[in-house]
């Protein structure tokens, strides 16, 4: 497998750069196709398109404003025409017949606007008596309207009301103003709520009353570093603590249980062989720490549930790293870059297939409590350096070949470490009440883990299996891997 040339071991967020024009230099990955726009791009080819030009063999659009055709801008348009463009409108003659109909319907009150739109209609013989109704009907409606607002308001509404064929109607509405009392409000009632002569009954909403959390007391010596990240959004500090106690109480969903007895094809040096490949991948593309320590665990949650052969096993290994950048990743990788990596030992095909194999069988539940977030909450409560932060993770990192760990705690696994590297760093005391306290373990109860974790350590280095080892070696992780190791512990 290949690895990018100047990176390896950098840290992945200051070799953006240098990644991005290594890429843009070097040839596409055997079986990937190029987008037509990043062709176009290497070739100087221009893709941007006008948008006011039109599509070739269209009429172009025609401009408008904004409103489009929803306003009174159209009648202005047409009244605003050029001379030529506009018929006038022949005048209708009314006959006698007609204009005696329309006195008849309009009465004493009868306007010279109504009569003038009742002439503009060009109507049978049969149409206009029912025109006329309706205009007679929306006049009585009209005055029943300003009765009402004058009762409610107290104002004059118009002259008309003096005229007599306005007199039966006020009276008709002052003696029901008198019979029921209404305020300005009853102007402003819905539809949905009734007529404004007869309200509906407004009913209160209840209001919940939010109880303050209460605040738990925190034991002596323990430091509140929810507290003071509380103006801090991205600490999430009213949630970060139920968030991790609901990650340990999902612990036991994930329980692994040591599968090599059951699987006659797969033995623990080769499980140390495909994670220490895993963390060379990781390395070389770039990818977050949670995604490989994801990977790692999809791996054994599928070799824990289903017996697998020989030359499957770097599929399974794969497949399991390619689903974890799928949930970890922001831009994961291409299925392509998994089968070049696998050196052409299985195609598309069968890496999907793989797939879809491994989420059924976990029951495509990715959310796995990770002994890496683990840690870094332990550290930030208990204000660990860097440096500290970084021994730590290393040692952390090389219990992933570790299959006598496989059932471990991630909770308890990543105190353990902490624990163990403030043992040999030399940092007092120990385990503080606030490790104690955020951790949920006493120092008793890892000093088993810690005891392995440290044999783990006094091992002598593989020279096939130190990826791990030279990746902390470089001065972008403090070179933490070269710190010496003591061989008796102050446990």
């Amino acid at each position: 497998m290949t690895t990018r040339a100047g990176t390896r071991g950098l840290s992945a967020r200051s070799q953006n750069k240098m990644i991005m024009n290594e890429n843009l230099a070097r040839p596409p990955l055997p079986g990937r196709a190029t987008s037509s726009t990043t062709a176009g791009v290497l070739q100087g080819i221009s893709l941007k398109r006008k948008a006011e030009a039109a599509p070739d063999g269209t009429k172009a659009p025609k401009k408008r404003s904004a409103l489009g055709e929803i306003t009174n801008a159209i009648e202005k348009k047409l009244n605003d025409g050029k001379k030529g463009d506009t018929k006038k409108v022949p005048k209708l003659k009314h006959s006698r017949s007609t204009i005696s109909l329309i006195k008849a319907a309009g009465g004493k009150g009868s306007t010279i606007k109504e009569a003038v739109q009742l002439s503009s209609i060009k109507a049978t013989g049969e149409q206009l008596p029912q025109i006329i109704e309706v205009q007679a009907t929306q006049k009585k409606v009209g005055e029943e309207s300003e009765s009402r607002i004058k009762d409610l308001l107290g104002k004059d509404v118009s002259f008309c009301d003096s005229l007599p064929s306005s007199q039966s109607t006020l009276a008709a509405s002052s003696q029901e103003s008198k019979t029921s009392v209404m305020d300005d409000s009853a102007l402003y009632i819905t539809a949905s709520e009734g007529s404004p002569l007869q309200p509906a009954v407004v009913k209160k909403i209840p209001q919940i009353q939010e109880e303050e959390p209460v605040k738990e007391v925190l034991p002596e010596g323990v430091d509140d570093y929810d507290l003071e990240m509380k103006d801090d959004p991205t600490a999430v500090a009213n949630y970060a603590s139920d968030i991790f106690k609901y990650y340990q109480e999902r612990e036991k969903n994930f329980v692994i249980e040591k599968y090599i007895e059951r699987q006659p094809d797969v033995m623990k040096s080769m499980r140390r062989i495909l994670v220490n490949w895993m963390v060379e991948v990781q390395e070389s593309f770039e990818l977050n720490h949670e995604t490989l320590y994801l990977g790692v665990k999809i791996l054994d949650l599928y070799l824990t549930r289903i017996i697998i052969k020989r030359d499957t096993l770097q599929l399974v290994g794969s497949t399991a790293l390619f689903i974890a950048c799928k949930f970890d990743e922001r831009t994961p990788p291409y299925v392509d870059d998994f089968l070049y990596i696998c050196d052409g030992a299985y195609d598309r095909k069968e890496l999907l297939a793989m797939e879809i194999k491994i989420l059924k069988a976990i029951g495509f539940d990715l959310g796995v409590p990770l002994s890496y977030r683990f840690l870094r909450r332990y550290a930030r409560c208990a204000k660990v350096g860097m440096e500290d932060l970084t021994f730590t993770r290393y040692i952390l990192e090389l219990s992933l070949m570790e299959y006598n760990l496989i059932d471990a705690s991630d909770s308890a696994l990543a105190a353990a470490a902490l624990l163990l590297s403030r043992c040999i760093k030399g940092h007092l005391p120990l385990w503080s009440p606030t490790l104690e306290y955020y951790s949920g373990y006493k120092q008793e109860d890892i000093y088993d883990l810690a005891q392995y974790l440290h044999n783990m350590m006094c091992q002598p280095p593989n020279e096939d299996l130190s990826t791990i080892r030279n990746k902390y070696s470089h001065k972008v992780f403090y070179e933490v891997a070269k710190i010496p190791i003591p061989d008796k512990l102050p446990l």
